[in-house]
């Protein structure tokens, strides 16, 4: 059986390579340190020295883990097949919104999922711009900035707020969608999930819909989410699958499973299972 690192002490390494790495970096970034992966998919310098220094911390805490990060995932994608393994490992978005931070837009956290046997079993969002740190360990709540977080019901469909990722999807759910817009409250995109995440903590935002799946962006957020009492399920019911990595249903994190069958329906205008 793998010993779990405590949980605190996985935060602070965070904190620590976060705040050392990006935050230091933030806003001073030259242009030869800002490169395409692929077209509009930035990496930085910063994103490349915080998953080094991530690397490093987490291998310590948990010896023989496996680490699987955004970057050296583009650089091996092979990687991703030790996610359904037996093997301990660290999921790494040392960057989450590296647009934003590339552009010098104050909108990007650093996420960690630790996932032992194919199960996310621990998650970590850092804003390293406000110091706020969302954890959470399976069975045990999730918590933001050190407080337990247990999500209030959710208020009614015309004040549900929330933000939509669609871009490149089937044309007919995003023109439902957008002939739908008015059955439900505010629509807000930061370009970074993990903040996303948070702000549902918060209580501030209450759903979002995400074309794109890639473990390092939410492997954290679903189990912070549902350990504080939400739900998170692909709009054709499926469960999230951290090893699945292209999909043909979007992803659907909202506060609560009652906001999430309204949403589905009401929103995209897909029937509910009875």
């Amino acid at each position: 059986m793998t010993m779990l690192p405590d949980i605190t002490a996985v935060a602070a390494a965070i904190k620590e390579a976060a705040r050392g790495e990006a935050l230091s970096r933030f806003q001073k970034l030259q242009d030869h340190e800002i490169k395409e992966k692929t077209p509009g998919d930035l990496v930085t310098v910063a994103d490349l020295e915080t998953e080094r220094a991530l690397n490093s911390a987490l291998s310590g805490l948990l010896p023989g883990s496996i680490m699987v990060g955004e970057e050296a995932v583009a650089e091996n994608p092979g990687l991703l097949h030790a996610l359904a393994g037996d093997d301990a490992c660290w999921i790494i978005d040392p960057i989450d919104g590296t647009i934003n931070y590339a552009h010098g837009v104050p909108l990007f956290a650093t996420m960690v999922a630790l996932v032992v046997g194919g199960e996310v079993v621990g998650g970590w969002i850092y804003d390293s711009v406000h110091d706020l740190m969302a954890m959470a360990e399976k069975g045990a709540g999730a918590y933001l900035d050190g407080q337990r977080v247990s999500l209030p019901p959710a208020p009614p469909l015309n004040r549900l707020s929330g933000c939509l990722h669609l871009a490149g999807y089937d044309r007919e759910l995003a023109a439902t969608a957008a002939r739908n817009f008015e059955a439900v409250g505010p629509l807000l995109v930061l370009h970074c999930a993990g903040l996303e995440y948070q702000l549902m903590l918060k209580g501030r935002l209450h759903y979002a819909v995400y074309l794109r799946t890639n473990p390092w962006d939410h492997a954290p957020g679903q189990l912070i989410l549902a350990e504080a009492g939400g739900h998170t399920a692909r709009l054709d019911g499926s469960p999230y699958g951290i090893d699945v990595i292209t999909h043909p249903s979007p992803l659907l994190a909202t506060v609560g499973e009652g906001a999430w069958a309204a949403l589905r329906s009401s929103l995209f205008g897909l029937k509910n299972d009875q």
